[in-house]
């Protein structure tokens, strides 16, 4: 099993929720690829700084790859406010991609 784990994060806090996500699909014995979505934020602060060096977007050959996706956000997507609809949206958008 291929579990990707696609998550949105400036702070974090999301990071942390994917990557629970993460070990509990390693526990069940899946391989994994965690993926950050890139922000439009000017923003510098440490954690922000740090997530842009350790993880790399998401692409069409991770979503191929992939049996399961995991898609973790915090409400907001490069500053837009999502509901569940707009979130099940974006998760169809990026796994056709």
């Amino acid at each position: 099993m291929n579990v990707l784990v696609i998550f949105s994060s400036c702070m974090g806090d999301t990071e942390k929720l994917a990557l629970a996500a993460a070990v509990g699909a390693v526990q069940g014995r899946a391989n994994i690829r965690l993926r950050r979505l890139p922000d439009e934020s000017s923003g510098n602060g440490e954690d922000l700084l740090r997530m842009r060096r350790e993880y790399v977007p998401p692409t069409a050959r991770d979503t191929a790859w992939a049996d399961a996706v995991i898609i973790a956000i915090n409400q907001k997507v490069c500053g837009l406010i999502l509901d569940a609809d707009q979130a099940l949206a974006f998760g169809r958008s990026a796994t056709s991609e």
